[in-house]
């Protein structure tokens, strides 16, 4: 029998309320068959029981002998009447000598003697056959059938017991698994603050208690949901509200362009300043809303990302072209370091790219033109170390940013099972980036 059979609890408690039920079971069988036995003998002893039945069968067989007119011969009728009897045993003799017994075993057929040391000297009884006078010895053992009466009797109350303790053992866990059903469907109808009842150390405990952690999930999960929904009602009112306000104004001020309200080209170029002034804003606006709602969805869908393989300096060329390029336009100059080792990436490339354009994006609004921002890529260890440094600007620098942004691309690093760290001088601002690769052989 295997190891495994052995394991678990449940199993083990199991088998020992077998063996405590076969225990008690077999005990009450032995203190009923004792007592049984006692109180026979007793009755035995202080009766006579057994000497009555023994004289009323010595008259029960000569009423036989007589009715069927028997002879000394007819020995198969004689021994089909004693089977019958059951609990008897009968010696016939003629002239003292032994010519039938129900036991064969006590006769000796070479000197038809009598041998049972029993008979010497016991009481005979007469009976007369046709033709003849025979004496019988009457053996009798009545007392068996109720001793055997005694062990059944032992036996099926020995038995109802060992089925009830067994019962009462079992329904302690189906009464303990009902509750559990019940306390289930109970989270079925939508009451997730009902707790599930935990009781003892076997498998269903664990099983209860792992019930009520995924409950407790569940209703973490539920509840960060419903704030995420109430914060982004909120967002979106209060984004709506402020956009309002600048878009409103753009459009009083294009209105006024388009029909040519205004009363001199200076007047025209105020108009013009004001309505790039408010397009800005709304961008500006529209860049925190988007910015949110970035990290909102990469929380929800962190789980599902979808892995691409790219080949890495193809890849990271193509990207830094466009990084570089708003770098350029918003007059910062960089230095570029790239990687010439082939490797291979698995990464999503809308969130690499949401990475990246989160990253150059602070850059340009927190940057000093005057230094050049230096972009890193460097291969070690089969992992690709990504660095951008730049200075930080003397005006931005008493600005105080949400920490959205580095949380997102933080979140996203880690979802490619990569590191994303943050280190901050003085006057430097540093983002330092680990991806596994595949590297390729020359």
């Amino acid at each position: 029998m295997s190891k495994a059979f052995f394991r678990g609890k449940i199993k083990n408690e199991l088998m020992l309320c077998l063996l405590i039920s076969f225990i008690l079971s077999a005990g009450l069988f032995f203190l009923l068959q004792s007592t049984g036995e006692s109180l026979l003998d007793s009755y035995f002893n202080k009766s006579s029981f057994i000497e009555d039945q023994k004289n009323q069968t010595i008259i029960q067989f000569k009423h036989y002998v007589s009715d069927n007119n028997l002879t000394i011969n007819d020995q198969d009728q004689i021994a089909k009447w004693v089977k019958n009897k059951r609990y008897i045993g009968l010696y016939l003799f003629v002239d003292n000598k032994l010519i039938f017994t129900s036991a064969v075993n006590d006769f000796d057929t070479e000197n038809n003697m009598l041998i049972h040391p029993i008979l010497v000297n016991a009481p005979l009884y007469s009976v007369h056959f046709k033709g003849t006078v025979a004496q019988i010895y009457l053996d009798s053992f009545f007392e068996y059938k109720y001793y055997y009466i005694i062990t059944f009797i032992g036996v099926a109350i020995s038995f109802v017991f060992f089925i009830l303790t067994m019962l009462f053992f079992i329904n302690r866990k189906t009464s303990y698994i009902t509750v559990l059903e019940n306390e289930v469907k109970i989270l079925e109808g939508g009451e997730l603050d009902y707790p599930i009842s935990t009781k003892g150390k076997d498998e269903l405990a664990s099983l209860a208690h792992s019930i009520n952690e995924l409950r407790k999930s569940f209703i973490e999960k539920l509840d960060g949901e419903e704030k995420a929904r109430s914060a982004n009602s909120e967002l979106v009112t209060a984004m709506s509200h402020d956009l309002r306000t600048p878009l409103t104004a753009l459009i009083g001020y294009l209105d006024i362009i388009e029909y040519r309200k205004y009363k001199t080209d200076e007047h025209l170029m105020q108009y013009i300043h004001n309505s790039r002034e408010k397009a800005y804003q709304i961008k500006h606006l529209s860049d925190k809303l988007f910015e949110y709602f970035t990290i909102t969805n990469t929380n929800l869908s962190e789980d599902h990302l979808e892995l691409e393989s790219f080949d890495g300096i193809q890849l990271l060329d193509q990207l830094m072209d466009d990084q570089l390029l708003i770098l350029q336009n918003n007059g910062f100059q960089f230095q570029y370091i790239p990687s010439n080792n082939p490797f291979q990436l698995d990464l999503n490339l809308i969130s690499i790219r949401r990475v990246l354009d989160n990253i150059f994006s602070n850059v340009t609004k927190y940057a000093d033109k005057s230094s050049p921002v230096t972009i890193k890529f460097q291969l070690n260890n089969k992992n690709l170390l990504i660095s951008i440094t730049n200075r930080i600007n003397r005006v931005s620098r008493e600005v105080t940013g949400t920490g959205i942004g580095v949380k997102t691309c933080t979140r996203i690093i880690e979802q490619h099972k990569g590191k994303l760290a943050v280190t901050k001088g003085e006057d430097t601002y540093s983002i330092h980036i680990s991806l596994p690769v595949i590297t390729k052989s020359h």
